[in-house]
């Protein structure tokens, strides 16, 4: 009865050494908790009021009710701020006096600045000739510092320039919706833009 109770135990405790040692040799998938992914990012509505006469600037256009907007030093240059989204529009402006082909090069110079970490960058041409304004909208794809960039001018006395800045880490997939926000709110920028003082 002995050796029956000992033989038991014997092939127990080899089935249990087997089966201890064929789980430890099975390949592990650790059980780790799913990202949550990221943070959802509620963007402003899409209401505009048109900035004022007391901004007293060579140029008007609609403005995001969400956004603030302050003078810098230089004539004509502001700044868009959109505190929810921690971005910015930068917009500085610029007398022609004879000096297009210069302003041009400039402002495509700043663009193509970006190259080097953008993925690419897509040119739209922008023309609305019953309120004299042309112009280049630059997008820029991939985790470039700038997702957008723009210049209006009406050829003969008047150039705008603007550039998007993101205060967050470059991350063209997390911030895909606050880029294609701030693209489209360059593209009503520019489709709203008048000139004062024509």
């Amino acid at each position: 009865m002995k050796n029956k109770f000992y033989t038991f135990l014997a092939i127990g405790l080899t089935l249990l050494a087997l089966g201890i040692w064929w789980w430890s040799i099975q390949p592990q998938t650790l059980h780790t908790p799913k990202p949550k992914g990221y943070f959802a990012i509620r963007l402003p509505e899409k209401k505009y009021s048109l900035l004022g006469d007391d901004a007293r600037l060579p140029y008007t256009f609609a403005l995001n009710t969400s956004a603030r907007w302050e003078k810098i030093n230089e004539e004509g240059w502001i700044t868009i701020h959109y505190p929810s989204l921690r971005a910015e529009i930068q917009l500085t402006y610029k007398k022609v006096d004879g000096h297009l082909p210069g302003l041009l090069n400039d402002a495509h110079t700043l663009a193509y600045k970006h190259a080097v970490v953008a993925q690419g960058i897509r040119e739209q041409l922008y023309s609305h000739p019953e309120n004299r304004v042309f112009g280049v909208l630059y997008s820029l794809q991939g985790e470039a510092a700038t997702p957008a960039q723009f210049y209006a001018t009406d050829s003969s006395r008047h150039f705008i320039r603007g550039a998007v800045y993101v205060f967050a880490q470059p991350n063209a997939d997390s911030l895909a919706p606050v880029n294609t926000f701030l693209q489209e709110e360059l593209i009503h920028l520019m489709e709203s833009l008048e000139w004062r003082g024509k």
